[in-house]
């Protein structure tokens, strides 16, 4: 053993101890810094003050009380028995269950009129993985003003009467729904003359009449028309249309996963247009193709483009299960009039209006399905006579992760795809000039323009929140089965061409000079890279310890850089990071990265793994063909 150890001594010469040291050190800092930094923001203590910054209107307040607990708001002392309720005010965790970030539940006070109309939101607490780099970005932006004035019988979707906080989708849609549906019980239980609790109690109404239709009473009601084409050999292509222009029809109508998925898609394709289900069966020779859909109303003819068509699954669920075989949606034109018969058109040849046979069905609306869409208070002669047995509210309930399933814009879903198939071309050429375009792209698109980047942040969040984190957002679902995906086939790929802050690393090694890089000793190479290891060992077992602990910014400084983070001293951890990219190529990559490292084990089980022979006397082949040495 004395040997080994002279013999290791004599190989690590004295400077270098010092060096690997010295790394070690920075490391034992940051692990302390970490926890240091660590303590979850206290959340803001309810004052009158606070009360007030919520509902402006009112001039004092009661304690918190009732069921459900809220606090109310006067014109004047509150305890005067000449005091005017003008509203009342509630936090959002009284109304569980509670709404998940990115990280954990986002807790509001909101202020809430006597006709339902919000008066402003005060954020109390959240523990967002990027807060501690982005600062208060959700009281920072615009965000939070949206809400003040919104009455909560309007949709409060992002994309369309919200707009979300740029890069943080996830946030954006907890917040509005956690923000909309407890103020929604608060007008159950407090505002029995508002107008969204008249339009609830008719909802539910309407809604029961078509619960306990079966598909074919609807088809008798008009709800659902069956449309048949006939192609030019005869097969037939069996269409089943059904307007659902309200939520709770839709969700009837084909399922709530589904719904909200096509709902989602819908959207962030358009801003306007109910949906009209488009039920597809038959033993057509010729797929569906929704290219060759129209409507016509009148004399005007609208194509049905492709951003107006969406998927609206696979007719598993809902009153449509078992009767067709897939299910699509038009997103209606703006244009129709939907109190007016219009026809839907479908060409067994091409695209309407240019050649092959027109088949053509009318469709008629009916009104109690048109009235639930157009919202307000149902007329009661189209609602049957109320069961005195039955309860008063009946507003069917949406689940959690049916409303937060997001569908990206198309745009971004196409940049990426082309990101991951240029990434994928540079890979299988071994192409530097196609390598360095994927550099050049990935770095300012992924990195500053969009920040959809993949974090370590995934891994943490992954396993406090489960695996559904992952499905609400699309391009970053695509990176990141890409990435999983390719690391088990050939190994880190991302790490080579699609991680933002390797990119950044590999052009400040191509600006550098080389004279000024440093090459480490292997010895010490062969220690250091497994500190990134340590790291992401450590963050795992924090992430699983402690769940509303935030620690990765400290070690990836990819939100820092990327988001331009207003902390000093993740500014310094990233300088660091930076700096040591200066003499050592890919720093950070090699020694720090805990998502290297996760990619790492995961390429342990890649089928073309190249292993280590017995004879290998350490040539470098393999660290110089490694665009990270790692």
């Amino acid at each position: 053993m004395s040997y080994k150890n002279q013999a290791l001594r004599s190989y690590f010469p004295s400077h270098f101890s010092v060096s690997l040291k010295r790394i070690l050190r920075f490391y034992g800092v940051l692990f302390g810094l970490a926890a240091a930094c660590a303590n979850a923001q206290q959340p803001i203590e309810v004052t009158e003050d606070v009360l007030k910054a919520a509902m402006r209107e009112a001039d004092s307040f009661s304690l918190k009380e009732g069921n459900p607990p809220v606090y109310r708001g006067y014109k004047g002392d509150a305890s005067s028995p000449n005091a005017e309720l003008v509203g009342y005010l509630f936090e959002t965790p009284d109304y569980p269950p509670e709404e998940v970030g990115y990280s954990a539940p986002i807790d509001v006070l909101v202020g809430i009129e006597l006709d339902g109309t919000l008066t402003g939101i005060e954020v109390l607490h959240y523990i967002e993985s990027y807060k501690s780099i982005r600062g208060d970005f959700i009281n920072s932006e615009y965000f939070p003003q949206q809400f003040s004035r919104k009455n909560i019988v309007e949709d409060f979707r992002v994309g369309r009467d919200i707009d979300g906080i740029s890069r943080a989708t996830i946030t954006s849609w907890a917040v509005a729904r956690g923000v909309r549906d407890s103020a929604r019980r608060v007008a159950l239980a407090y505002l029995a003359d508002s107008e969204y609790v008249a339009a609830t109690s008719g909802d539910a109404v309407a809604l029961k009449v078509y619960e306990e239709q079966s598909w074919d009473d609807m088809i008798d009601s008009g709800l659902v028309q069956e449309m048949l084409v006939v192609q030019p050999d005869g097969t037939e292509l069996e269409l089943s249309l059904a307007f659902m222009g309200h939520d709770g029809l839709g969700e009837l109508l084909i399922g709530e996963d589904d719904y909200s998925t096509a709902d989602r898609d819908a959207s962030n394709r358009s801003r306007e247009g109910r949906m009209l289900l488009v039920g597809i069966d038959g033993n057509s020779s010729q797929p569906f193709r929704q290219e060759r859909l129209a409507i016509k109303q009148g004399e005007e003819v609208f194509p049905v483009e492709r951003p107006r068509f969406v998927y609206a699954g696979s007719a598993d669920d809902g009153k449509i299960a078992g009767k067709t075989r897939f299910a699509g949606a038009i997103v209606l034109m703006p244009e129709l009039d939907l109190t007016q018969p219009f026809s839907v058109l479908y060409s067994t040849e091409g695209v309407v209006g240019e050649f092959g046979g027109i088949h053509e069905m009318a469709y008629q609306v009916p009104p109690l399905a048109l009235a639930l869409s157009e919202g307000g208070t149902i007329p009661p002669d189209l609602l049957p006579e109320p069961d005195e047995d039955s309860p008063r509210f009946q507003y069917p309930d949406e689940t959690v992760w049916s409303e937060l399933l997001d569908s990206a814009p198309v745009s971004e879903v196409i940049a990426v795809i082309l990101i991951c198939a240029l990434v994928m071309t540079a890979f299988i050429r071994k192409s530097a000039a196609f390598r360095w375009a994927a550099l050049t792209v990935t770095l300012f698109y992924l990195g500053w323009m969009d920040g959809g980047f993949v974090s370590v942040s995934h891994i943490t969040n992954g396993i406090k929140l489960g695996p559904s984190l992952f499905l609400n957002d699309l391009p970053l679902l695509i990176i990141i089965v890409f990435t999983v995906v390719t690391a088990l086939l050939w190994g880190r790929i991302f790490c080579s061409s699609l991680c933002p802050f390797g990119a950044l690393q590999d052009f400040i090694t191509r600006i550098v000079p080389k004279r000024f890089q440093y090459q480490v000793p292997q010895a010490i190479h062969d220690v250091a890279i497994y500190l990134k290891y340590a790291i992401l060992a450590f963050l795992v077992v924090m992430a699983i310890a402690y769940a509303d602990l935030s620690l990765f910014q400290y070690f990836e400084p990819f939100g820092t850089v990327f988001y331009i983070s207003r902390s000093m001293v993740l500014w310094g951890i990233a300088a660091v990071f930076l700096l040591g990219a200066l003499f050592i190529p890919r720093f950070y990559c090699r020694y720090a990265c805990p998502l290297g490292a996760a990619l790492g084990v995961v390429s342990l089980v890649s089928p073309w793994r190249i292993k280590r022979v017995p004879q290998c006397d350490v040539c470098k082949v393999c660290e110089q063909a490694c665009p990270t040495g790692a």
